[in-house]
């Protein structure tokens, strides 16, 4: 089973911890090959609003040297797992510049057919709170890419690292993350399936793609994917991608 991991944040502290809980669970459950990100230093340049991406191609993106191999990593894989520190209430601000970068991959825009397909783990630590409002909006980027099955893991430590946090609280945070593990992989085992909510988001977004939207770099997009004929996304094997 492979899985592409995005830490949201240099240190290698609570989340990174709480991240290595997760990884030593699903490397139990089954052989798992993972490739690892580290927000900012893989992904160092702050997305300019050039809209290059969404009017001409993804290729064209100033800052392409950096969100290729992050994109190609994630097509790969079979599960995402997203981790993110609380900051002032929210993600870190490096997690948000790679959404930032990767708003092409909104249903409105350019999804990949592979997203579909996939599962993904959202993870968030923090000493005190926010843990709800950071994964949240990390998981509605992830839906908007065309993911149903999006599964969520809030860490509050009231403590500054998982050393210092009593014993009950610690082994308790540890069974969550396992938990959400467990979830992951049981929906990979199983196969995702489309959700209700990710078919009519697709519908709605292929409205707004043909009948409002001016922008011929999407439009010839979802017709070379045969979108435009009827075909579905979540229906279509690895070969379809162009």
């Amino acid at each position: 089973m492979k899985y592409c991991i995005v830490y949201g944040g240099p240190r290698k502290k609570n989340t990174y911890r709480a991240v290595q809980i997760v990884k030593q669970r699903l490397a139990a459950l089954e052989p798992a090959e993972f490739a690892e990100f580290y927000l900012p230093q893989d992904l160092p340049k702050f997305c300019t609003g050039c809209y290059t991406c969404f009017m001409k191609t993804e290729e064209k993106c100033p800052h392409r040297e950096y969100v290729g191999p992050i994109e190609r990593a994630m097509l790969e894989a079979d599960g995402l797992i997203f981790a993110s520190p609380v900051y002032v209430m929210e993600m870190a601000a490096p997690m948000k510049n790679l959404l930032d970068h990767f708003g092409y991959l909104f249903m409105a825009h350019r999804p990949r057919r592979e997203m579909f397909h996939k599962s993904a783990l959202v993870v968030s630590t923090t000493a005190g709170a926010g843990t709800g409002y950071a994964i949240s909006n990390i998981a509605r980027s992830l839906s908007y890419w065309g993911i149903s099955r999006i599964f969520r893991c809030g860490i509050a430590l009231w403590a500054e690292g998982f050393d210092d946090m009593k014993e009950g609280r610690r082994n308790q945070a540890e069974r969550s993350l396992v938990r959400s593990a467990d979830r992951l992989y049981g929906s990979l085992k199983k196969g995702p399936s489309a959700s209700i909510r990710t078919k009519g988001l697709f519908f709605i977004m292929k409205q707004a793609v043909f009948k409002f939207a001016d922008n011929p770099a999407d439009r010839t997009y979802w017709t070379e994917q045969g979108w435009a004929q009827g075909e579905k996304p979540w229906n279509q094997t690895k070969g379809k991608q162009k």
